[in-house]
């Protein structure tokens, strides 16, 4: 189950909350019916939108309001510091359909990815439910670049 609940124009941010281990699902709009499955404490929603307040108040479904910006910087750094979530990458969960990644033998992902992915490539994981395959290559480099300009910006946000 997913940890977070977010709206479309915070996908980037659903997207890295995910890849430090914190499954987000993002959704074309808020519904009442899509954030009711937060009540009580099952997940967080995260929006720019103060009109559901009183409706997320009265249904004790837990939220937070980030900034309507279009630096998705600022509105991570604020995630991860009001829940003190740690920069680092936890890659156990499917970007695309927030299933737990299941660990496989290289043997396994032969064929079924680039063949020099297979050759460099190292801790293989594959999502039960969509089959798509992950790896550590080389798009951790790109990965760990944006997380130093995360750790910059969260720096100068909150010294």
């Amino acid at each position: 189950m997913e940890k977070f609940l977010a709206e479309w124009h915070l996908q980037r941010v659903g997207k890295w909350l995910t890849l430090f281990g914190y499954p987000t699902k993002v959704v074309p709009k808020l519904t009442k019916e899509n954030f009711l499955k937060c009540s009580y404490g099952k997940c967080t929603v995260l929006t720019t939108s103060k009109r559901w307040i009183n409706t997320f108040n009265r249904y004790r479904i837990p939220y937070l309001i980030l900034p309507n910006t279009e630096d998705w910087k600022t509105q991570l750094c604020m995630v991860l510091k009001h829940f003190n979530i740690p920069l680092r990458l936890n890659l156990n969960f499917c970007p695309e359909c927030l299933f737990e990644l299941k660990p496989v033998d290289r043997e396994e992902v032969k064929g079924k990815i680039p063949y020099y992915s297979y050759k460099c490539g190292k801790s293989f994981k594959v999502c039960p439910n969509c089959g798509k395959i992950y790896w550590i290559g080389g798009h951790q480099k790109l990965m760990e670049k944006t997380i130093k300009e995360l750790e910059r910006k969260c720096f100068e946000l909150f010294l």
